[in-house]
């Protein structure tokens, strides 16, 4: 059985998207030394298989409009919302600090946050960010985000 970050390039392989490379374990765990949380499993293994989406275009997002981030732009809703200009302040709803930014759509329509917290187990709901005030779940894991992902899903455009 594939792990989701396996199953992600294959789906993006298979658009002809040309992809960057994997991270090392060490650039991951100086990730979570740096932000002093653990990524959960699944989302790990996507950093570990594939960094995200190219930066440049045609290749810095899917057909449908998805941008997955390459584990440096990954940053907490707070320091995403220093350089995100936008009309509403979702920067500061219960726990933005715990919510880390790693994939838009439409070129930042809104955006996708999964909450990483120092113990594992805990860590790994996604959210909706930016498209309201307050932040919105939509999936209980990264597995469980990149399932909604590959079946275009509705629940993951906030309905």
């Amino acid at each position: 059985m594939n792990g989701v970050g396996e199953e992600l390039r294959a789906h993006w392989l298979s658009k002809g998207m040309v992809l960057p490379s994997e991270n090392s374990e060490q650039r991951i765990r100086e990730f979570e030394h740096h932000y002093r949380v653990e990524l959960p499993t699944d989302f790990r293994d996507y950093f570990l298989h594939v960094d995200g989406m190219s930066t440049q275009w045609p290749n810095a997002q899917d057909p449908d409009g998805y941008a997955f981030w390459s584990l440096d732009g990954v940053k907490s809703v707070p320091e995403e919302a220093l350089k995100h200009k936008s009309g509403q302040d979702w920067s500061n709803f219960p726990s933005a600090e715990s919510l880390f930014v790693f994939a838009d759509y439409l070129d930042w329509s809104w955006a996708y946050g999964i909450r990483l917290l120092t113990a594992r187990s805990e860590s790994g709901q996604v959210f909706i960010i930016g498209k309201q005030e307050t932040a919105i779940q939509v999936a209980e894991s990264f597995s469980d985000f990149v399932e909604l992902y590959l079946a275009d899903s509705p629940i993951l455009y906030g309905t």
